[in-house]
């Protein structure tokens, strides 16, 4: 701990990163703080007025990950600030293109795989009809954002927003890259290793 320098520290303070061990010593240390350093003032020659250049254009795009664009994003820090439920909204929507969770007992009600020859590819396994695959994760997906999308609210007009906003940003960077070709290669890249697997 850096203030009581007895205890480890188990937090850090979000300003100077100094670490403390309980509430008591991150009272005492915020009342010590020292002040943060003055904000450069802007030059006189800029008017106040003047629109800030472009996210995408203040930050270099790398070239292998088009997608970076999105964590430069000022637009979408700001979305994420107006509407705090939005990462819970797109964490649910990404939980839906992922495979059902096992169940503990799935182990003793699992078919043998010499008795699951000859069946059909789409008959019950482990109590579900069909098997889970990449193409039903992103159908379920789909799904789950379009309801997202239809939903009344500050959470549908949240994820509204939030594709817009996704789609207008990465249209601004296409000239610089292609996020197209740069799914397809994923996609392939992916299929190439499921193939080698099997």
């Amino acid at each position: 701990c850096g203030v009581c320098e007895i205890k480890p520290g188990k937090y850090k303070c979000s300003r100077c990163r100094l670490p403390y061990c309980s509430v008591p010593c991150s009272k005492t240390h915020q009342q010590n703080h020292p002040p943060d350093a003055p904000k450069q003032e802007k030059p006189a020659d800029q008017t106040p007025n003047a629109p800030p250049p472009p996210a995408a254009a203040a930050a270099p795009i790398d070239p292998s990950n088009p997608f970076s664009a999105l964590a430069t994003s000022d637009k979408l820090q700001l979305l994420f600030k107006k509407y705090p439920n939005l990462p819970n909204q797109l964490l649910e929507i990404h939980n839906a293109t992922q495979p059902p969770p096992e169940s503990p007992d799935a182990a003793s009600k699992a078919i043998p795989a010499s008795l699951m020859k000859g069946l059909p590819a789409n008959s019950y396994h482990n109590g579900v009809k069909g098997q889970w695959n990449h193409d039903i994760g992103i159908k379920n997906g789909k799904a789950a954002l379009r309801r997202a999308r239809k939903a009344s609210g500050e959470d549908g007009e949240a994820i509204r927003e939030y594709t817009e906003l996704i789609l207008h940003i990465m249209n601004q960077t296409n000239d610089r890259n292609d996020a197209v070709a740069y799914v397809q290669r994923q996609i392939a890249e992916q299929d190439t290793a499921l193939i080698e697997r099997l």
